[in-house]
C-alpha cells in the first residue's frame, strides 16, 4: 500500500468514526438496487433496528406510520427521479413498537449521464421540535376557543335584553335603570358599542316637508 493510499484509508476512517459519533444518522442507498450499502449504527440507539436489518427501501418503509407512508414515499421517490435534494419528516417505527419523529435530509447522486446513481442522506431525531410544535398548535387552539368564547359573550353582553320601559306616547323616550327618562339614542350608546347614523324615516320626511310647505 503506497503512502497516499494509508492516508486515504486514515482519513477515511476518521471520517467514518466522525460520522458515527454523532447524533445523525447517516445512511446510502443504491439507487439501482435500491439497497442500503450503509446506515450508521446509531440507528439500532434511536430505533432499535440494528443496521443489518435495514436492507432495502422496502424495509425504510414498513418501518414508517401508515399514516405517513404513502405521501413520504410518493413524493422521495418523486424528487429522487428527478434529481433534486428533498427532506422529509415522517414517524419511524421504533422496534418496541413506539414512533420517533425522523426528518430524512436526502441529496442526489448522479452519474456523467445524469441518471440517478444513488441518495446519500442523514435522519434525525425532531421529536423535541414535534412534540413543542404540536404543543403550540393546541395552545393557538385553545386561543381561538377562548377568543371566540369572549367575542360571543360580548356579542351577548352588547345585545339588549328584558323589559325595556320605553313612553308609550312618544316612542322617543326610555327610561333607564337609574328611573330617568332618556332618549334612545343616549340609552343604546349606554348599553351597546354600536356606532349610531342619523337619517331621516319616511314618516319624519312627509312631517317635515309638510310644516315646510306650511311655512
Amino acid at each position: 500500500m503506497t503512502d497516499i493510499a494509508a492516508d486515504m484509508e486514515a482519513d477515511g476512517a476518521v471520517y467514518k468514526t466522525l460520522l458515527e459519533s454523532t447524533k445523525a444518522i447517516p445512511w446510502k442507498l443504491d439507487w439501482g438496487t435500491m439497497s442500503f450499502s450503509y446506515i450508521g449504527p446509531q440507528i439500532e440507539a434511536l430505533l432499535g433496528w440494528a443496521p443489518s436489518s435495514w436492507l432495502s427501501v422496502e424495509d425504510w418503509a414498513a418501518r414508517m406510520h401508515p399514516d405517513d407512508r404513502d405521501n413520504v414515499v410518493n413524493y422521495c421517490v418523486a424528487q429522487s427521479q428527478d434529481g433534486i435534494d428533498h427532506e422529509a419528516d415522517y414517524r419511524a417505527l421504533t422496534k418496541d413498537g413506539g414512533y420517533v419523529w425522523i426528518r430524512d435530509v436526502v441529496h442526489v447522486i448522479r452519474k456523467d449521464d445524469g441518471e440517478v446513481e444513488a441518495l446519500v442522506g442523514f435522519m434525525f431525531d425532531i421529536s423535541e421540535r414535534k412534540a413543542l410544535e404540536q404543543s403550540l398548535e393546541r395552545s393557538n387552539a385553545e386561543l381561538k376557543k377562548a377568543n371566540d368564547e369572549l367575542q360571543d359573550a360580548m356579542q351577548t353582553i352588547n345585545t339588549i335584553s328584558g323589559i325595556i320601559p320605553i313612553c308609550a306616547w312618544c316612542g322617543h323616550k326610555i327610561r333607564n335603570a337609574r328611573d330617568q327618562w332618556v332618549s334612545v339614542e343616549s340609552y343604546l350608546k349606554e348599553h351597546t358599542t354600536a356606532q349610531l347614523s342619523h337619517g331621516m324615516c319616511p314618516g319624519c320626511q312627509e312631517v317635515v316637508l309638510n310644516q315646510t310647505d306650511v311655512a
